[in-house]
């Protein structure tokens, strides 16, 4: 970028606010006026689209206001080394007008779309009346992890049919309750693991009234494991001494696929206090 069109770039309103050229950088449906998609590389005259997390979003748009920057004659892309015009675009925007009123104005915009999957290679600008030579900005392109967006696609997955796996449980002095639904249409049965404290740990952590002993489980071990047909959606388990417990509910297709498998569940089985009685109801004869 010579001197004179890095002046004329300064010209532009955005440019000094650090968002560059451009009035809106984001998915197509979207609007965005900070770098959250998009950033300028003035050493490398360069702008980097910053793909979103959901790799689904391939298609974004840059758009350039003929009211913000006056100084553009044309715009361009280039593409398989061939430069295709683009056309100005009427796009409505709503301008805050004060605390409670807004604006609703249109706007005259180059709107340049971006596809990840079909990508242009340079954009380029041509100034009025040939004021400066024609800018190229080169585009680069800055994936999302698609490892990442996997795992937090699974891990909503899960979370949902969790969701409608309803897992609770109550318990009583010697026993547990656990009472669960069909997590998917294709459910068929199943599997609960009972568990107790295998290695312990106790540390000090911060309490109300000062440090306390915490028991952190360090490993569990099986007790019991049973299973539940399909048509009914709970299970009693009895004959439980008062301590720590932790259960592992699994749900499986007819197939035995695995359709869920919840963490540890912890619950305690403990000894029940007799109710307090109420002096003031006794009526002593």
């Amino acid at each position: 970028m010579n001197k004179y069109q890095k002046y004329l770039i300064s010209q532009n309103k955005r440019h000094k606010e650090g968002i560059f050229l451009f009035s809106n950088c984001a998915p197509v449906g979207q609007s965005c006026n900070d770098d959250t998609y998009g950033s300028y590389n003035a050493d490398a005259n360069c702008f980097l689209i910053k793909q979103d997390q959901d790799i689904t979003r391939t298609v974004y748009e840059l758009a350039i206001s003929k009211s913000q920057c006056p100084f553009i004659d044309s715009v361009q892309v280039k593409k398989n080394n061939a430069y295709t015009d683009v056309l100005i675009s009427n796009v409505p925007v709503t301008l805050q007008a004060g605390i409670r009123r807004v604006k609703e104005i249109v706007e005259e915009r180059f709107v340049i779309t971006v596809d990840f999957n079909d990508r242009i290679d340079v954009i380029k600008l041509t100034f009025i009346k040939n004021i400066a030579d024609d800018l190229e900005i080169f585009i680069a392109y800055q994936e999302a992890d698609k490892q990442a967006y996997a795992e937090r696609q699974e891990a909503l997955r899960k979370e949902n049919i969790l969701n409608c796996a309803a897992i609770k449980h109550s318990v009583g002095d010697s026993l547990v309750n656990i009472y669960f639904q069909p997590c998917t249409d294709n459910y068929d049965h199943t599997e609960i693991s009972l568990f107790i404290p295998d290695k312990t740990e106790v540390k000090k952590v911060g309490g109300p009234h000062g440090p306390v002993n915490q028991e952190d489980v360090l490993s569990w071990s099986l007790i019991m494991k049973t299973m539940v047909e399909n048509g009914i959606f709970f299970r009693p388990i009895t004959g439980l001494a008062f301590g720590r417990y932790a259960y592992i509910v699994k749900q499986f297709d007819k197939d035995n696929n695995m359709l869920i498998e919840t963490d540890y569940i912890e619950f305690y089985i403990r000894k029940q206090q007799p109710p307090m009685v109420n002096s003031e109801n006794i009526c002593v004869i």
